[in-house]
């Protein structure tokens, strides 16, 4: 595995569907990873991945952390050689990551964006979905257009019965509604989306959604090997 650390110090009306299942999958994408074919015959890619967003998927920093981002890199790196550039700051809101970190990633010239953001800014009191709609929109444009595919999941899944904030009536209509926003970033721009269930239910892992982001990667031409995840957890 060759794995490049790359520091990047970063400081309306919805159209929301739900899909039964655990992932909304565009028919086809393209990942523009350059390759080259090795003497045993496999193909061996140079994939540059970026990671975008708030704490949510915040465990540690670094390749070797333990969120789903961090356990991709690590997949991703066992059987492709990767460099890597994590923008995400805790806190951090969408309009941080459209002033901030979009930059960050844009410099990477990123294949891949793990996109996770809008948590921080359904907590503010006076939150605007309007502007919340603008800045994802926005990230995703910028991206899409450069040629990345976006790695996106639902934010609601399993949120309730943590912080007491979480559990409000309102509070969750505000996840419902950044939920619908992700959905129409897939419907849009054709994201590889995964719905790990609804709100009820218990969010999955980390290795989890790592497991299922592996499946959707191989079927669009990224070749990973089928590894225990236990091994990256």
């Amino acid at each position: 595995m060759t794995l490049t650390w790359i520091g990047c110090d970063a400081r309306h009306d919805v159209r929301g569907f739900h899909m039964t299942g655990m992932s909304y999958q565009p028919p086809h994408l393209t990942i523009g990873a350059p390759r080259r074919r090795l003497a045993t015959g496999a193909d061996r890619c140079y994939v540059r991945l970026a990671v975008m967003g708030d704490g949510a998927t915040l465990r540690s920093r670094g390749p070797m952390g333990r969120g789903w981002p961090q356990m991709l890199a690590r997949v991703i790196g066992a059987a492709h050689d990767l460099s890597w550039c994590d923008a995400r700051s805790a806190g951090a809101t969408t309009y941080d990551v459209r002033r901030v970190q979009l930059r960050a990633a844009v410099a990477q010239r990123p294949h891949l964006v793990c996109l996770a953001a809008g948590l921080a800014d359904v907590r503010d009191p006076q939150w605007d979905l309007a502007a919340t709609r603008a800045h994802l929109l926005h990230c995703a444009r910028v991206l899409s257009h450069r040629g990345a595919v976006l790695l996106t999941t639902r934010q609601g899944a399993g949120r309730r019965g943590q912080a007491g904030s979480w559990r409000s009536a309102s509070r969750r209509l505000r996840i419902r509604q950044l939920d619908g926003l992700y959905d129409e970033l897939h419907e849009r721009f054709g994201t590889i989306h995964l719905d790990p269930g609804d709100t009820g239910g218990a969010r999955p892992s980390a290795a989890e959604l790592t497991g299922r982001f592996v499946h959707e990667l191989t079927r669009h031409g990224l070749e990973l090997p089928a590894v225990s995840l236990a091994r990256h957890s």
